[in-house]
């Protein structure tokens, strides 16, 4: 098992601390590599030797897109790509396989793509209306025609599918394995069990030690064969309960671009994704109860303080 720290092309390799070279600062700090964050474009050379994997570029609102209801007068001055992917469904698709594309330059064990798809309309709602089966129906077939333009119709890595607590992908229950082993025409694909995005689709996670209890028992539901679809994890704590349970809903304003909406609703999902560290060392069992090849210590969020700090205190449960 490896385990790596989230990084994206934003940020430059000497911001790592310690002594030496970046392999070097890396093992020092008991990291073997990174869970790089990728985008539309070219990775530079300086990341490739330190990138066994890549978090694929996101769209927030891509099932809108793909199902054609966005009117294109919402459409402002925003890089449109990560907010639908694109502004027609053929611009989705070669923009998804452009990024997996450049990506795969890096020959990557596996690329993560959010299989979940959040309402602009209703992101400060606490219920969302659209559908997590027909999302998850509607993702199985952007991604098939993302895959069938590579040769033999499989990507040329791993699409590991990430779960979010908005509509769509939420590896909650054994249905959403099935229907996407049903669905997709392609072989090269898994899951990236996120923890505190899980977390934040339970109404009673208060406490730390209570919601690791409690994906166990989500993972002991499990069939064998979906676990071992997971071949990776992002690893944090979310204990957002008690703000997701009182938050004052509101409506999106009329008029307001999609772009404006994610400025508006941002503080509010870092509020709910806290991405903070584990403290109590029982997290190990989340990570034994899936065996997955790949952890990725996903330390970000709105008051997650210091992010190697922190990568350090969770990595530190495991010998």
């Amino acid at each position: 098992m490896k385990h790596l720290i989230n990084y994206s092309m934003y940020q430059s390799l000497e911001s790592i601390p310690g002594e030496g070279d970046t392999v070097s600062r890396l093992r020092a700090l008991g990291c073997d590599g990174l869970e790089l964050f990728t985008l539309f474009k070219e990775v530079p050379e300086v990341y490739h030797e330190y990138s066994p994997s890549v978090h694929l570029p996101f769209a927030i609102d891509w099932y809108t897109g793909w199902m054609e209801k966005v009117p294109q007068n919402e459409y402002d001055e925003y890089d449109f790509k990560y907010l639908t992917f694109g502004k027609s469904r053929d611009e989705m698709v070669s923009n998804i396989r452009d990024a997996i594309t450049y990506a795969s330059r890096l020959d990557p064990a596996y690329g993560v793509l959010h299989a979940g798809s959040a309402n602009l309309d209703e992101t400060m709602h606490r219920l969302q209306t659209d559908n997590s089966r027909e999302v998850l129906k509607a993702f199985a077939e952007m991604v098939n025609t993302v895959a069938s333009g590579f040769p033999k119709g499989e990507p040329p890595f791993k699409l590991a599918f990430e779960n979010l607590w908005s509509p769509g992908l939420k590896l909650a229950h054994k249905w959403e394995y099935e229907l996407l082993e049903d669905k997709l025409e392609f072989d090269n694909w898994g899951f990236c069990l996120d923890t505190g995005h899980l977390m934040n689709t339970l109404p009673d996670a208060y406490e730390e030690s209570h919601c690791i209890d409690r994906l166990l028992e989500i993972f002991s539901d499990f069939p064998q064969e979906m676990k071992d679809r997971i071949g990776t994890m992002h690893l944090h704590l979310s204990t957002s309960a008690e703000y997701r349970n009182t938050f004052e809903e509101m409506d999106r304003p009329p008029g307001e671009s999609m772009s404006e909406s994610v400025a508006r609703v941002y503080p509010h999902v870092l509020k709910i994704d806290q991405h903070r560290p584990f403290t109590d060392p029982r997290c190990v069992l989340l990570v034994e109860a899936l065996s997955p090849d790949f952890v990725t210590h996903e330390m970000i969020g709105a008051d997650c303080g210091d992010v190697i700090a922190n990568f350090v205190q969770q990595r530190s449960h495991f010998k």
